[in-house]
């Protein structure tokens, strides 16, 4: 589960980096609709699901919203060495993570986040844990935990495919899996008070070179001003017509 910065509260400095001061964290939209199809799958079949999140201290009240909406456990991946990380050294920190938890039947991320959009995480992921992934899922027609195995509906451009897979697996959903619920104030308030357990990178048994980012900025430059437009004018419509064909005829758009 990842935090993002609520759009309207992210500012830029003067080299175009983001001014991290002020910055709202929310939990991802993505990510939410994964808590919540974990959350019903959990509640089908029972057993435990734990929110695992990446970030600092103060994102333990957005860990807390998942348990009152639903999830049993939660591990908060909290470390200095995590602040610069892309998402390949994140999912290599999640997938050590998921190791260590041991016993993971399946893994429901969200198809991207809303900062960068990369949808990269969940296909890294499978990677770093060797397991199959089945990415933009709009339904999830079955987990059997007795076989093993978990069917899943890809929403693509022009087709829906109907996927197998072996579990443990990877899946990332799309926002028409489902409504995330929201909760009560009497399980807010339950979970008021729950900490969290926090993992570092020495847990993990991750060093800095780990989590270095694999790609670095070598240059940020504000992209080109748009040119201004140009109003056509003319004494009623059909001049006003007249005028804009001669332009487009003039540039050769026409």
């Amino acid at each position: 589960m990842k935090q993002v910065p609520r759009d309207n509260s992210v500012k830029l400095n003067a080299d175009l980096s983001i001014n991290a001061d002020g910055i709202e964290k929310i939990i991802n939209l993505f990510d939410e609709y994964a808590v919540e199809e974990g959350i019903a799958w959990n509640e089908k079949h029972g057993g435990k699901l734990t929110v695992l999140s990446m970030g600092n201290a103060d994102w333990t009240e957005q860990i807390r919203r998942a348990l009152a909406m639903g999830a049993t456990d939660s591990l908060l991946l909290s470390d200095p060495a995590f602040t610069n990380t892309d998402t390949l050294g994140a999912a290599r920190a999640v997938a050590a993570a998921i190791r260590k938890l041991g016993d993971v039947d399946l893994v429901i991320t969200g198809r991207n986040s809303t900062d960068d959009e990369s949808g990269a995480f969940a296909p890294a992921l499978a990677r770093h844990l060797g397991w199959p992934q089945i990415t933009y899922v709009g339904k999830i027609q079955d987990v059997d935990p007795a076989a093993k195995s978990i069917t899943a509906e890809r929403n693509l451009e022009t087709v829906v495919e109907t996927v197998q897979s072996p579990l443990p697996a990877v899946v990332s959903v799309i926002k028409d899996i489902n409504s995330p619920r929201y909760p009560s104030l009497l399980k807010i308030k339950r979970v008021a008070k729950i900490e969290p357990p926090v993992w570092s990178a020495a847990d993990l048994g991750l060093s800095a070179a780990d989590l270095a980012p694999a790609a670095a900025l070598s240059a940020r430059v504000p992209a080109p001003a748009r040119p201004s437009g140009e109003m056509i004018t003319g004494a009623d419509a059909a001049a006003k017509v007249t005028a804009l064909v001669n332009k487009l005829l003039e540039n050769q758009v026409i």
